[in-house]
């Protein structure tokens, strides 16, 4: 069961790194179908390859954002956590 859940959230990671891109390209590719002479296709290949490139740096911040303030301030709000006097 752990496991089970463990990969879910592993699957769950990787759609947010991959559509938190698609999202924010969504209006500009639109903006390029209505305003442009390009082909379907050719906007639907650029459009894939841009969430492409955004991946990795869209899951690095969402890493970053992720360990810095929501452990961090869940870190903080520890009762457990006892400070060493010295």
């Amino acid at each position: 069961m752990r496991l089970l859940k463990q990969l879910a959230g592993l699957v769950f990671w990787f759609f947010l790194w991959t559509a938190i891109p698609a999202a924010l390209l969504y209006p500009f590719a639109l903006w390029i179908a209505k305003h442009t002479r390009i082909s379907g296709y050719a906007l639907a290949q650029g459009y894939a390859v841009a969430i492409g490139l955004l991946f990795l740096p869209t899951g690095f911040l969402i890493d970053f954002m992720y360990r810095h303030v929501a452990l961090g301030r869940h870190a903080s709000k520890s009762p457990d956590v006892i400070e060493d006097p010295n």
